[in-house]
């Protein structure tokens, strides 16, 4: 069996802000098959005591079809429903903390434009650092782009398991995918698509990671 940090390779599903259980669980599915494997749970909401139970069931879901998935912002929960690892912002706990209290967990972190930062979490034990946004977000409409020097400086930066985010889609997902970058993060373009199988595949089949 793939240890789970020997996964953080390719495409990086996020899920939407707000779903629909049944079509959410569906869309996944539908991301596996298309060989998606990276998923991040991120819900900024308060998570009730059913809302962890539909995680819980996403998360063996995923896992049977030999996928991982990451819990947004706590660590405590992405530990207690079994999920392989948490993604920390930059307000979040620091990864250290993190590192120390749950030593199994697949630790990712949010750095923005900032390849000091990126340093720093990997020296406390983080599994892989992200950097964006690439462009403008409809997710996070408050994420401010990174500056093309900026760009061409964490491009260069080689670091295992590094993740582009941000405004990404299919008009600009050939740039992205020529840069490098370990894994690419997208949330609108799978899951706010017409046709999720037909976008799940043009990314992954558009993405050589190697």
């Amino acid at each position: 069996m793939i240890d789970a940090k020997d996964k953080l390779k390719g495409i990086y599903a996020i899920t939407p802000p707000k779903f629909d259980e049944t079509k959410l669980l569906n869309d996944i599915n539908i991301c596996l098959g298309c060989g998606i494997k990276i998923f991040q749970i991120r819900y900024k909401e308060e998570i009730t005591r059913e809302l962890k139970d539909f995680f819980s069931v996403l998360i063996k879901q995923i896992k049977k079809k030999e996928g991982i998935t990451i819990i947004n912002d706590y660590p405590h929960l992405a530990h207690d429903l079994g999920a392989d690892g948490v993604h920390l912002g930059k307000a979040d706990l620091s990864v250290q903390a993190v590192r120390n209290k749950y030593k199994n967990l697949i630790i990712g972190k949010t750095c923005k434009s900032s390849i000091e930062e990126a340093k720093k979490a990997i020296n406390e034990g983080a599994n892989y650092v992200s950097f964006g946004a690439f462009s403008q977000s409809s997710t996070k409409k408050e994420a401010i782009p990174i500056e093309k020097s900026d760009l061409d400086l964490i491009n260069k930066f080689n670091v295992p398991n590094k993740a582009i985010i941000g405004g990404i889609s299919n008009e600009n997902f050939h740039e992205v995918a020529e840069l490098n970058f370990d894994m690419i993060a997208l949330s609108n373009a799978i899951f706010n698509s017409q046709d999720i199988a037909k976008s799940a595949s043009f990314f992954v089949n558009n993405f050589n990671f190697e």
